[in-house]
């Protein structure tokens, strides 16, 4: 296939350029990824992005990004905007495939300017939320949801990240959407620090309120006064205020470390160390914090979010599903080293298996043929 692929990703610049000391989050950090490995197979790929002060075009990793398409889109109006942004900078890529990770709003935007270019587009799911009808009917008007499922009935191809977004996808758009999980790379064995080693309680996430719930990381915290935790939490553009309450909140508790934002290389020294990743999350979509976590055997204790039910079958960690049981196993792993060494194992298996960064390319380039074909 010699195709030119282009994901649309206005931030994917801050992880690629590491220029920025602007905060990018795991979804850059996955399409960086596939990108680098992409090339690394000898495709040509290249990213339309936002403006950040950059040359309108640079090329980083082998990725060439374009400037064209706004950090944020927040109506109808920025959807236009959005819309000319886009024709012009999808018609200087020239790529024959256009690739949009969730953003409903900046999907269907992309997707509009890829019928007037004659282009394909690629819909990725990214939250259980993309996919929900009565959060997209809570969250956007009619019109939008309307040219939303237009938009996603009419790609030439849907990528789910797990069973659960294919099963919302057939149930409520009708749609069979191929299966495509995050993917990884595994450290080599020798990296791996013994259970009897670890030190810390880690959580690792944005400060975002609603979604993520960094304050109840807190609150566990403060009820296991008697084990170490650490915390590494980036702002996210808009609330910023919530982030330093949470900094300030944290000082008072004396086992706590609030670490703040860490560099993408420097975050998996802290999973290596960690005895638990623990995830507050309401909804997620397919988290990178597991796999990061599972290549170091570290287990997983999350609130309310699982993988396909892959925690409730107690493969690489435990949901706890309320905030009392959360304290519960968290104190009662804490002391179960060889429970949490067992766990941890499992994580690391079960993802080589299932989620190596090779297997996932690979799946990819399948929905891309099937999507030019």
């Amino acid at each position: 296939m010699n195709q030119k692929i282009c994901i649309v990703s206005p931030r994917l610049y801050l992880y690629l350029s590491c220029s920025s000391n602007r905060p990018a989050g795991g979804a850059q950090r996955q399409q960086s990824m596939i990108s680098t490995e992409l090339v690394r197979r000898g495709y040509d790929v290249s990213a339309v992005v936002a403006d950040y002060g950059q040359s309108v075009r640079e090329h980083h990793s082998g990725v060439e990004l374009t400037r064209g398409v706004p950090e944020a889109i927040s109506g109808i109006s920025s959807i236009i905007g959005a819309f000319y942004g886009l024709v012009r900078s999808m018609h200087t890529v020239g790529a024959d495939l256009y690739l949009v990770r969730g953003a409903p709003r900046l999907a269907t935007a992309t997707f509009l300017v890829s019928k007037v270019l004659r282009k394909r587009f690629v819909f990725r799911v990214a939250n259980d939320s993309d996919v929900d009808p009565s959060y997209l009917k809570d969250r956007y008007d009619w019109f939008f949801n309307h040219l939303y499922r237009v938009s996603v009935g009419h790609a030439d191809a849907v990528i789910a990240q797990t069973q659960k977004q294919q099963q919302l996808l057939k149930e409520h758009f009708g749609i069979e959407a191929k299966l495509v999980p995050n993917g990884y790379d595994l450290p080599p064995s020798s990296d791996l620090i013994s259970h009897r080693e670890r030190s810390h309680i880690l959580w690792v996430g944005s400060s975002d309120p609603k979604k993520k719930n960094p304050h109840l990381f807190l609150q566990l915290a403060e009820r296991l006064p008697g084990l170490k935790f650490k915390m590494i939490s980036q702002p996210i553009a808009g609330k910023e205020d919530f982030h330093e309450e949470l900094k300030r909140k944290a000082v008072f508790i004396t086992n706590l470390d609030f670490v703040g934002p860490v560099a993408p290389d420097e975050v998996h020294s802290y999973y290596r160390a960690a005895m638990l990743l623990i995830n507050t999350s309401s909804y997620e979509g397919f988290p990178n914090t597991f796999l990061e976590a599972w290549r170091y055997e570290t287990p997983i204790v999350s609130l309310h979010f699982d993988l396909d039910g892959l925690l409730e079958d107690e493969q690489g960690g435990v949901r706890a599903g309320t905030i009392e049981t959360l304290v519960e196993v968290v104190g009662q792993l804490a002391e179960e080293l060889s429970t949490r060494a067992r766990l941890g194992k499992k994580g690391r298996v079960y993802m080589k298996k299932n989620f190596s960064l090779d297997e996932v390319v690979s799946l990819y380039e399948e929905a891309f043929e099937a999507a030019i074909e």
